[in-house]
């Protein structure tokens, strides 16, 4: 980038209020060492609307963490896991019952933990992850600043991918899951290897990744991409940060299995998902949102491609997009396999937005112009997202009203579920935790075992049977299905619970209700699931059960 440099006569002093003008100006322009670089009034602009916009956004899921509502079915899935590290429950059961744990323990600890001292778990995961994500907006900012960018730069890119995730991904932002922070810690050692000193190797930053992947295993294109720049330095510190990375793994692989068992590995290591390369396949739709940003990178790494700034942005758009590529080939991968990808596009659109000036002819704009052309860019890929809710929180008094008639429905639902006698399975499963039922069955888990072969129906029913719990249907408005607006394109997932559009299999295939089986086997299993809770099977249906493999093993010896 091409910058004004700040000059001054180093034979005159500088004193008085003149001197006291002068220290302020250096200190907002927020430069250092000898040669004072001053940001230009477009870059302030691009940088300032693109925080605007990243503030109107942030309100929607900001609100939202302080109502009760579920966000999401990992919300409640992870506080049971979190509960369970104090004896309320099982943290890694074995694959052969209705419930499994495919995360690693350190997220349940840290929030477990953290719980006891009168924390709601839940918020408390909301917070955490929250205050994960604004790391990775930092780190990604000191990431961009690595290769010499200028501040403007470094922030835009940064700001980018914030908004990305509060447009695109809000139901992760300040929800209860592990993926965020994991990905946060993933991103800090990446940044403190990439200031390291090569000659000193990489022990210390591969290890933090190590913890990071204690709590979500499910990130793998940055440390692949750190071994591959690693190796690129000297093949020997790369086979030695390998020994101690892998050493480290292996030892916590094998203290988890010390202490959970042998279920511990298998739900690690054989946790049964369906895989289809025709997913990842239809999955590459979900990249259009980074599309805009990705072209006036490539317009800048093309023509700047010797450059070490264009070659890192090539490789690591490269890895993470085939990390994202190979996880989205499993079932029931959300849109968190792409947040690797987010965090490569949003470095690789910072050093782009710093370094356009470096492109010969950019269809005769000027400088300015190039750079409001890039931020514009950036800024309707954030308004071109269909969410209009935070639109509504500013501008609809009754829209922000029913936040508060909705905590009052959820608070309604458990007291109703916690009325009800004996264990009990909730569709909105915050409410059933909340009313003090335990975690008796996993949606996914099941439809995945359905999915590979691992369960038949009649097995399932056995096995609902054998657990006498009772299912509930809860008021959607327990959940933030309730609250989602769509604008222009899309509709709302509420729409499709309540029956209102959309077929039945689409109507199953969404939010809480989701299993990974079809239609039919979906209603089969809801109906089979009500009335083996309820006790009153018809006769067909328990002689169906009764021949099932599961009664050979004894488990439903007293029902006879």
């Amino acid at each position: 980038m091409r910058l004004r440099r700040l000059k001054g006569r180093a034979d005159r002093p500088v004193s008085g209020w003149g001197g006291m003008k002068t220290l302020a100006f250096l200190l907002l322009a927020g430069v250092v060492g000898p040669a004072r670089a001053i940001a230009r009034p477009s870059s302030i602009m691009a940088v300032a609307g693109l925080t605007f916009l990243c503030l109107l956004y942030a309100v929607w899921p900001v609100w939202r963490a302080f109502f009760p509502m579920e966000i999401d079915l990992k919300e409640p899935w992870n506080a049971f896991h979190s509960d369970a590290v104090f004896g309320q429950g099982v943290l890694y059961p074995d694959l052969n019952g209705l419930i499994a744990n495919n995360y690693p323990p350190l997220w349940y600890y840290l929030t477990g933990t953290l719980s006891q001292l009168g924390l709601e778990t839940i918020y408390l995961g909301r917070a955490l992850s929250f205050a994960a994500l604004l790391v990775l907006v930092a780190a990604i900012v000191m990431c961009i600043r690595q290769f010499k960018a200028a501040w403007p730069g470094a922030i835009l890119g940064g700001l980018f991918f914030f908004g990305i995730m509060l447009r695109y991904a809000d139901w992760y932002v300040a929800m209860n899951d592990p993926h965020v922070p994991a990905l946060a810690i993933m991103m800090v050692a990446f940044v403190w290897f990439l200031r390291r000193d090569p000659a000193r190797g990489a022990e210390g930053p591969i290890l933090l990744m190590v913890i990071a992947g204690f709590f979500k295993q499910a990130i793998i294109a940055i440390p692949a991409m750190t071994f591959f720049l690693l190796a690129q330095r000297s093949r020997w510190l790369a086979l030695r940060a390998t020994l101690v990375g892998g050493g480290a793994a292996v030892a916590g692989l094998t203290l988890f299995t010390m202490i959970y068992g042998r279920a511990f590995f298998d739900e690690i290591f054989l946790y049964p998902r369906e895989m289809s390369f025709l997913r990842a396949w239809g999955s590459l739709g979900r990249l259009g949102p980074l599309v805009p940003a990705l072209i006036p990178w490539a317009i800048w790494a093309w023509h700047d491609r010797k450059s070490e700034a264009a070659r890192f942005t090539t490789t690591f758009v490269g890895f993470t997009f085939a990390g994202f590529f190979i996880q989205k080939i499993g079932a029931g991968t959300d849109v968190n396999a792409m947040f690797e990808l987010y965090v490569a596009v949003a470095v690789a659109i910072g050093l782009a937005f710093d370094r356009i000036t470096l492109v010969p002819t950019f269809w005769g704009m000027s400088i300015a112009a190039r750079e409001y052309c890039v931020a514009g860019v950036l800024a309707l890929s954030l308004i071109a997202a269909p969410g209009i809710e935070s639109y509504l929180l500013l501008f609809s008094p009754n829209y922000r009203a029913q936040f508060y008639s909705d905590a009052e429905v959820m608070r309604g639902e458990i007291e109703r579920i916690a009325a009800i006698p004996g264990p009990v399975h909730c569709d909105v499963e915050t409410v059933c935790r909340a009313a003090g039922k335990p975690f008796l069955y996993d949606d996914f888990f099941v439809g995945q075992l359905g999915a590979v072969g691992g369960l038949t129906l009649p097995e399932l029913g056995c096995r609902v049977l054998a657990g006498g719990f009772q299912r509930e249907w809860v008021d959607l408005r327990a959940s933030d299905l309730a609250l989602q607006r769509e604008f222009f394109f899309g509709r709302s997932p509420i729409q499709f619970l309540r029956g209102e559009t959309g077929t039945l299999d689409q109507r199953f295939q969404l939010g809480p209700l989701h299993s990974g089986m079809d239609a039919d086997d979906i209603v089969a299993l809801r109906e089979s699931a009500v009335r083996a809770g309820k006790h009153v099977l018809t006769t067909d249906q328990i002689s169906e059960i009764l021949d099932a493999p599961c009664h050979k093993l004894g488990v439903l010896n007293h029902v006879r």
